[in-house]
């Protein structure tokens, strides 16, 4: 029993050092699974945040694509509106045209029946512009103004179409804007979809150091991404732009 004693103790000896070891080993794997699920949590929250972020500029992109058709088509019929005011008013001045002449003829004549007949059949305007004309002395003095050129000589309808060109300038740059808008939503998804790549490819590698650089670079490109999102205007629903107007939106 006493020679057996010593093989004890050297046994004993052995195993203490590789128990040692591998407890060491035991804490380093557990400290290293704590490290990679700190990593993965994180990924995990930029992932989800990107996402919504991703729908978020589809669903503006397409508000915005929307208001741009709508301001677009606005501007179409006030184009054309305008041009069939500027047709009717041109005929108008031309009638008024005819109309003054066959004045100033039965006036040069002296016949006043004839002058007063039309006189009397004139349109209100005209009728107007000339009694201002005759009043300023426009058939002693060549540098009056003539009647159709007076402020009292003025065409609803060329008024209209002046009112309808400038609505249809505004809708024309509104639906410029908007298109931009869309535009810099759409180059957002992309750059939401880089940050969708760079943090799933990351769960595909073993190499610490590429993971978290991989990580270093999705995070970076979000931040940026998101502050330029944030900078956007935004369109609601009804297609009434909020926050930014249409003109602040992206060049």
């Amino acid at each position: 029993m006493n020679k057996m004693q010593p093989d004890t103790t050297h046994r004993s000896g052995v195993e203490a050092p590789d128990a040692d070891a591998l407890l060491h080993r035991i804490l380093a794997a557990v400290e290293k699974d704590r490290h990679r699920g700190r990593l993965e949590l994180a990924v995990a929250i930029i992932l989800s945040l990107t996402t919504l972020s991703t729908t978020w500029c589809g669903y503006q992109a397409s508000l915005w694509g929307g208001l741009q058709s709508t301001k677009q088509a606005a501007a179409d019929t006030a184009e054309r509106q305008a041009a069939e005011d500027t047709i009717v008013g041109l005929q108008l001045r031309t009638f008024d045209a005819m109309v003054m002449n066959e004045y100033w003829t039965a006036m040069r004549q002296k016949d006043t029946e004839t002058r007063d007949a039309i006189f009397v059949r004139m349109r209100p305007q005209l009728r107007k512009a000339i009694e201002a004309s005759l009043a300023a002395g426009v058939l002693h003095n060549p540098e009056v103004a003539g009647p159709l050129q007076r402020p009292e000589y003025v065409l609803t309808e060329e008024q209209n179409a002046k009112r309808l060109r400038e609505e249809a300038r505004q809708l024309h740059s509104a639906a410029e804007g908007a298109g931009r808008a869309s535009g810099a939503y759409v180059l957002l998804t992309l750059m939401f979809a880089s940050v969708l790549f760079f943090s799933g490819i990351m769960g595909t590698l073993t190499a610490r150091r590429v993971r978290i650089g991989l990580a270093c670079v999705a995070l970076v490109l979000f931040i940026v991404t998101a502050i330029r999102l944030i900078q956007l205007p935004i369109c609601r629903a009804e297609s009434q732009p909020a926050g930014n107007t249409i003109s602040d939106a992206p060049q």
